[in-house]
């Protein structure tokens, strides 16, 4: 089994994102944003309309996306994912022009599995420069996240498998598991 980082496929999707300026005034904070420890956000979550936009890529909408510390997906996405993705997290709806949306916010962290390998987190500077993970403490989990790099999100083998086989547009996959 493979452990993977996941990333947004910029080159050839178009950028989802949040407007500040929206989220504190449907918020009244702009917390989510700001702070990437994990949090529950979803006892007093607002449904948040979503941006997009085109930088250097096609105008395509991406069917699953990745924004910040969070997984970004599209209605379709939601169905297809939703039963494997729910018991690690949570699901927060929101909305672009009309169209559902759910941010999921990925809540297990690999140290609370004790899934970090001991001695294999190498930094330069405030870059992760090396990080191995207990792939069998992980083997139930599809996505995580690590307190090493609170902002990454990490998958399996079987989360990336699911998204290619249904056909889920707008994720990139790396063995590389560091910032460079």
């Amino acid at each position: 089994m493979n452990i993977y980082q996941v990333s947004e496929d910029d080159n050839n999707y178009m950028t989802v994102y949040f407007d500040p300026d929206e989220v504190e005034e449907k918020r009244g904070d702009d917390d989510f944003i700001i702070f990437t420890q994990p949090q529950s956000y979803a006892c007093d979550w607002v449904p948040l309309e979503l941006s997009i936009k085109a930088c250097d890529s096609p105008p395509n909408i991406p069917t699953l996306s990745r924004w910040q510390n969070y997984l970004v997906l599209h209605e379709a996405a939601y169905k297809a994912l939703e039963g494997m993705l729910g018991p690690y997290g949570e699901f927060l709806p929101c909305t672009y022009q009309g169209t559902k949306f759910y941010l999921f916010n990925p809540l297990t962290i690999a140290e609370d599995l004790n899934a970090v390998v001991p001695g294999s987190v190498t930094r330069e500077g405030n870059l992760i420069s090396g990080i191995e993970f207990d792939e069998e403490k992980l083997k139930e989990v599809p996505v995580f996240r690590s307190k090493e790099s609170n902002i990454t999100i990490y998958c399996t083998e079987a989360f990336k498998n699911i998204v290619e086989s249904e056909k889920l547009e707008g994720l990139r996959f790396s063995t590389n598991l560091t910032h460079y």
